[in-house]
């Protein structure tokens, strides 16, 4: 299927990239590029051959975040909450996919971009990014999951610094706050995401992706909520295919080939 704002592929073992493609607006989101995001993860959500998902940026930027026209400052409050929380649904549908992403950041990751990012897995950053929660600039908060997500990530006086601030940062001080895993070199970005990608797929990619949810649940669950979430995640993964195929594979002295079942 031809996207207008993405290209969607699927190498052969698995991996498939979705590089946001509006480079001349520097991979801004718009209406039509929401709408195809969520497409592409529909596709990986459903499609069993699909093991690892990379979301990329063509051009000099990742994203530079939405388009100021998807703001909608011209609708009530009430309309606009309903109207951003069907935008929401990209990052959140993201976060919730069952398998791994990977974010390869190259350029300007601002506002919106850095959101996307914290929507993914695994970040590596090119050594040339920089990042920054712009909004304050145009007198308004990062509305998309910034102001959630990224106190996960960095805790919360670097969140408000960002936030407030909004000044960017670059590749090694984002590493170095833990807003994203690796620095790479920025020629071999792509390369080290599918290299980290082939990696991935040698895991369990049922329990990969029962910890990534029961993860994600334990977020804003208390300590005992949680670890009523992790027993019920061991619960099913005891009884799989793939779980008996690793005890096997551990007893034999072999590595384990699994099948997501």
């Amino acid at each position: 299927m031809a996207y207008e704002t993405v290209t969607f592929d699927v190498r052969d073992n698995g991996i498939a990239t979705m590089t946001l493609n509006r480079p001349k607006q520097l991979n801004c989101f718009n209406q039509t590029m929401f709408k195809e995001w969520n497409e592409v993860i529909a596709r990986c959500a459903y499609d069993d051959k699909i093991k690892v998902l990379i979301v990329a940026g063509n051009g000099r930027s990742f994203s530079s975040g939405v388009d100021l026209s998807v703001l909608g400052s011209d609708k009530n409050p009430a309309a606009f909450r309903f109207y951003y929380r069907q935008n929401h649904m990209g990052f959140d549908n993201l976060e919730a996919l069952e398998k791994p992403v990977i974010a390869a950041i190259n350029g300007l990751c601002y506002g919106g971009g850095v959101e996307l990012a914290l929507s993914c897995d695994i970040l590596l950053a090119a050594d040339d990014a920089t990042f920054c929660l712009i909004e304050n600039h145009i007198g308004c908060i990062p509305a998309s999951g910034a102001c959630n997500r990224m106190i996960y990530y960095v805790g919360l006086a670097k969140t408000k610094e960002m936030i407030i601030n909004a000044e960017p940062i670059d590749a090694k001080e984002a590493w170095r706050i833990g807003l994203v895993n690796h620095v790479v070199p920025a020629k071999n970005l792509l390369k080290e995401a599918y290299a980290y990608a082939e990696r991935l797929l040698t895991k369990a990619p049922f329990a990969m992706g029962m910890g990534k949810h029961v993860v994600n649940l334990c977020l804003n669950a208390d300590m005992h909520t949680g670890r009523y979430l992790e027993r019920l995640g061991q619960s099913v993964l005891v009884l799989s295919e793939d779980h008996r195929e690793g005890m096997r594979a551990f007893k034999e002295k072999r590595k384990p080939v699994f099948k997501g079942k």
